[in-house]
């Protein structure tokens, strides 16, 4: 009896060594981040204040979001990316303040991950079409709103229209 006991003990210690191991190479990003946690991680690392709004969009290997105050004037953005292999999460890539996402629509495409959209919308983008020649595919956004958009990287020629119906600029960057 006084065997089987501690044959208990010993394996219930090391069940728990195992938990705790387990917990703390988890809460440490190791694995990435989960998607549920994504914003929250953005606003601790880059020191966003919990006021400033969100636009974010997310696919299975990119989440690209946009952070900005109520006048619309500040913004910081942040791309998280999963990596091949071992990791149930996504792991910050990018971020900061960029001009063109002030000004105008920003295109950040990221190797085979995907193109990441963001805009304050001061052009008052209201349409996304991308046409990959085998089909088209239209986006509505709202023009008075700062939106977040993400492609894949394959996804063919992207087109922005206006409110008018005019054609927005897209400025892009290849990571």
């Amino acid at each position: 009896m006084k065997g089987k006991t501690e044959k208990i003990i010993l394996f219930s210690g090391v069940l728990l060594i195992v938990v705790l191991l387990f917990l703390i190479v988890w809460n440490a990003g190791i694995f990435g981040i989960s998607k549920s946690r994504v914003e929250q991680d953005a606003r601790e690392n880059q020191k966003i204040d919990s006021s400033w709004q969100l636009s974010q969009a997310t696919n299975e290997n990119m989440c690209a979001m946009l952070f900005y105050d109520e006048t619309t004037n500040n913004c910081v953005y942040s791309i998280y990316l999963k990596r091949d292999g071992f990791s149930f999460g996504y792991f910050f890539r990018d971020g900061g303040i960029n001009p063109y996402i002030q000004d105008s629509v920003h295109g950040i495409v990221y190797e085979d991950r995907g193109i990441a959209l963001l805009s304050l919308n001061e052009d008052q983008v209201s349409r996304i079409v991308v046409d990959n020649t085998m089909e088209e595919k239209t986006i509505d956004v709202n023009p008075q709103e700062p939106f977040v958009v993400v492609l894949p990287v394959n996804c063919g020629e992207i087109t922005m229209y206006d409110a008018q119906g005019n054609v927005v600029t897209l400025y892009d960057t290849y990571m």
